[in-house]
């Protein structure tokens, strides 16, 4: 026993933990300077910490508040001269956990909203802390009334009426201030947009919607198709029209240069000193990195802002969001423009589709379902086609490309599987900048073909199966921005290496033919025997 203990001691003398003997067989461990290192590896915040318990401790006293009211509501409507057994206690209880929501949504508020001086967040915590204010000053209240109506005074009743009316008002302070924390944590207007929807201004001019004619210089190029995505994937939840979280709005150069500028997240030509880069090369264990959520931007991300800020940080007043993803060519980002039919220019300016691209495409796809394609709306509502040319006989050719090519400026999902197209003929179909969904498995495209297709805004999914794809198709596959999934059985990119390599280090998923069958998720169905019949008697 005696040597297990010394070899005990000599091991944790080397982790840094003290050891004084006290008496013979008492020992007294001191693990003050093993400790330190171990707390010190996490940044312990309990300010902040505190402040989050604002969302779990704020629906309470609401809840509990709105019920007390309520019950006062019914015994008024019922004309009861007395008080709820409910109202008393629930109105305490109410009190003293408001006040609790309004210190940790102070405390909250100071973090994540930072110097945000919008009327929402000022109206939110000082209707906040009054509401708490209030609920106290009713349960106080609600005692001295509760007091005057046992001892029977004549004045009991009056003060019951005028408590019940206070209650409402309160009630009605505590349902907006939670209208305030919605559009907070939402956006502006999250509460009210479905109730109260905005309608377009019927006196609005009519050349308030004509098309434009819209030069980009080549920075403004580099915006729309390279940072304004990253802008969108990652800034605007919290930075956008709904929700301006700091009092910082990225969807607009009006916002993002709005006010003094050292106060700008991006100062023109000074991205070492602009808050923008500074958060975003934060370590993710930091606090105040941005984005808040997720892995982070890649370094070619963090790149391509630093570069567009030393640039000038040029921002052209593109308003909508359809369009942007890096890679896109200037053709493909005017095809882009005019197909997606909602891109705001400026203030009034929007650029349309040209009725001539609509007429084609109708044209086009009335050609096609007598050619054998099956050709739909994407959704009941929607301008964007699925296409699907896998069933029609004989297989589509290079011959069908220029009805394809005319569907192009509207197609969502395209399904060429089975055809005989080549990559000659592929080359010919034109920007597709809304395409989300490709199958050419089965066919003969190689990697000309996918190259002449350049970057797919918004493909998320391609199926490649028994094409003759090589690896040199896999740059092309990591420029795609939104591409999640790709298809290689059967292919030169169907080996464990290759599908190594085209994942690593990305979020795209690479299926080939070594992958696990699906597993079901449901025990299998029973098997019903056929009944076996017994032979009739004979007669």
């Amino acid at each position: 026993r005696d040597e297990q203990l010394h070899r005990a001691v000599a091991h944790s003398r080397d982790g840094g933990v003290q050891f004084a003997p006290m008496a013979l067989t008492d020992l007294c461990v001191d693990f003050s300077s093993a400790f330190p290192s171990v707390i010190g590896a996490a940044e312990v915040d309990i300010v902040r910490g505190t402040g989050r318990l604002h969302y779990i401790g704020v629906h309470f006293p609401v809840a509990l508040a709105l019920v007390a009211v309520g019950a006062e509501c019914w015994r008024m409507f019922c004309r009861r001269q007395d008080l709820s057994p409910l109202t008393l206690p629930l109105l305490w209880i109410a009190a003293i956990c408001a006040l609790g929501a309004s210190t940790t949504g102070w405390l909250h508020a100071g973090y994540e909203y930072g110097d945000d001086a919008s009327n929402t967040l000022f109206l939110h915590r000082w209707i906040g802390i009054g509401s708490a204010l209030a609920l106290t000053a009713l349960a106080l209240w609600s005692c001295k009334v509760t007091a005057s109506l046992r001892a029977n005074r004549a004045s009991a009743h009056a003060s019951l009426s005028a408590f019940r009316y206070a209650a409402i008002v309160v009630a009605a302070a505590v349902g907006f201030v939670g209208h305030l924390g919605g559009e907070l944590t939402h956006g502006e207007g999250y509460t009210t947009e479905y109730i109260f929807p905005v309608e377009a201004n019927a006196d609005e001019p009519a050349d308030a919607t004509a098309t434009a004619t819209v030069a980009l210089t080549p920075k403004d190029e580099f915006f729309l198709t390279q940072v304004r995505p990253i802008l969108v994937a990652h800034c605007f939840e919290c930075h956008g029209p709904r929700k301006q979280k700091g009092g910082m709005r990225f969807d607009s150069s009006e916002w993002l240069f709005n006010g003094e500028e050292e106060k700008w997240a991006a100062i023109p030509f000074e991205a070492e000193n602009s808050p923008l880069i500074h958060r975003v090369n934060l370590e993710r264990t930091d606090p105040d990195a941005m984005p808040p959520e997720g892995e982070g931007l890649t370094d070619a991300d963090i790149e391509t802002l630093t570069t567009w800020i030393n640039e000038g940080a040029a921002y052209p007043d593109v308003q909508a969001g359809t369009i942007g993803a890096r890679g896109v060519s200037s053709a493909a980002l005017s095809a882009a423009l005019a197909a997606s039919g909602s891109v705001a220019l400026g203030n009034t300016s929007v650029v349309e589709i040209d009725p001539a691209i609509r007429q084609r495409a109708e044209v086009a796809m009335k050609a096609l379902l007598l050619r054998g394609v099956l050709v739909q709306p994407l959704a009941a509502d929607s301008p964007l086609l699925d296409v699907n040319g896998s069933r029609a006989t004989p297989a589509l050719t290079d011959a069908d490309v220029e009805l394809l090519a005319d569907l192009s400026p509207v197609v969502a999902n395209l399904n060429l599987s089975k055809s005989a197209l080549t990559d000659a003929g592929f080359a010919k179909l034109g920007s597709m900048p809304h395409l989300e969904r490709l199958r050419l498995d089965g066919t003969s495209i190689g990697d000309e073909g996918l190259a002449s297709l350049g970057t797919l805004a918004r493909l998320e999914s391609i199926n490649l199966v028994a094409t003759k794809v090589t690896e040199a198709s896999s740059d092309w596959m990591h420029q795609q921005p939104l591409l999640k999934r790709v298809y290689v059985w059967q292919t030169a990119l169907d080996t464990p290496e290759m599908i190594k390599k085209l994942a690593g280090g990305t979020p795209l998923e690479v299926v080939g033919g070594d992958q696990p069958p699906a597993l079901a998720t449901t025990p299998p169905m029973p098997i019903e025997e056929p009944a076996v019949k017994e032979p009739e008697p004979t007669p």
